[in-house]
C-alpha cells in the first residue's frame, strides 16, 4: 500500500474535498489518498502575496505528517501540492525525501506528451505572470501560453460555478484559434471537476493538474523514487529560527 498526501495550501475546505475526491477516483487500489489543508493562511491563492503566506502553512502540514507516530511504519510515499502556482514545492522538497510535485509542473509534463502547443487558462490576470515564470522554469515557454478567465478562484465553488466555467471555456476556445493551441491545461486546483466536460465540448485534450500530478507521484512512489539530498534539495543546515517561526527550525 502506497500513501500519497494531497495538500491544498489554502484554507478552502471545499477545494480540499474536491481534489481529494478526484485523486481517489484515479489512483490504483493499492494507493491510499489523504487530502488536507493547513490550519492557517489565505482562503485562496491568487498571486505572489498569497503564495508567500500559503507556503508556510504547506510546510507546517508536511512537518506534522513527517513527525507523526506512524510515519516510520507507514511513511508518506509522495506529496502533491494542490495549487497551480506550485506553492512552496522547492522548500517542501528540502523538508522530505519523498517526491513532491506541484500541479503546474505535473500538468506541463503531461501536456507536452499529447500536444506540441498548449494553453494554461487560469482564473485571474494577477496569476498570469507568475505562471509564465513557472512555464519558463519548466522549459515549456516555446510550447505554452497563459490566459486568464477573469474570474476569482473561489468562483468555481457554489452559485458562481457555472458562470466561471463559461468564462473559462471562452478563453480556452479563443486560445485554440488565436494561439493555435492544441490542448488546454486547467490552471487551478478548483477546476479539477470540469476537465471531462470541457474536453467533450472542445474536442481537444484537457489536462487537469490534480490528476496529472497525482498519477505522476503515484508512479514515483511505486518505483521507490526519492528526492535527491545532494545539492539544492538537501536538508537545511541547523540554525535558530525566531519568533513565530521558531517551530520551523531545521532538525538534526
Amino acid at each position: 500500500m502506497s500513501k500519497i498526501a494531497v495538500i491544498n495550501p489554502n484554507l478552502s475546505e471545499g477545494f480540499t474535498r474536491k481534489v481529494g475526491d478526484q485523486a481517489r477516483s484515479i489512483v490504483g487500489a493499492k494507493t491510499d489518498i489523504i487530502a488536507l489543508n493547513p490550519q492557517f493562511g489565505p482562503a485562496s491563492i491568487e498571486g505572489y502575496y498569497d503564495e508567500a503566506f500559503a507556503s508556510v502553512g504547506l510546510l507546517s502540514v508536511i512537518r506534522d505528517l513527517e513527525a507523526a507516530p506512524d510515519h516510520i511504519a507507514n511513511p508518506i510515499g509522495g506529496y502533491v501540492v494542490a495549487c497551480f502556482d506550485d506553492t512552496g514545492v522547492d522548500a517542501a522538497r528540502c523538508l522530505t525525501s519523498a517526491p513532491v510535485l506541484g500541479l503546474c509542473e505535473g500538468a506541463l509534463r503531461m501536456a507536452a506528451a499529447v500536444a506540441s502547443r498548449f494553453a494554461i487558462v487560469t482564473p485571474m490576470p494577477v496569476s498570469v505572470r507568475p505562471l509564465e515564470h513557472l512555464v519558463a522554469k519548466y522549459g515549456a515557454a516555446s510550447q505554452c501560453v497563459v490566459r486568464a478567465a477573469g474570474v476569482r478562484t473561489l468562483d468555481f465553488e457554489g452559485d458562481g460555478a457555472d458562470a466561471a466555467y463559461h468564462a473559462l471555456k471562452k478563453q480556452a476556445k479563443a486560445s485554440l484559434t488565436e494561439d493555435r493551441s492544441e490542448a488546454i491545461v486547467l490552471g487551478c486546483a478548483g477546476m479539477t471537476d470540469i476537465a471531462d466536460r470541457l474536453k467533450d465540448e472542445l474536442g481537444v485534450p484537457v489536462i487537469d493538474g490534480v490528476s496529472a500530478a497525482v498519477k505522476m507521484v503515484e508512479a514515483m512512489a511505486m518505483l521507490g523514487l526519492r528526492t535527491s539530498k545532494v545539492g539544492a534539495y538537501a536538508s537545511p543546515p541547523l540554525k535558530t529560527y525566531h519568533g513565530m517561526f521558531s517551530g520551523f527550525a531545521p532538525q538534526s
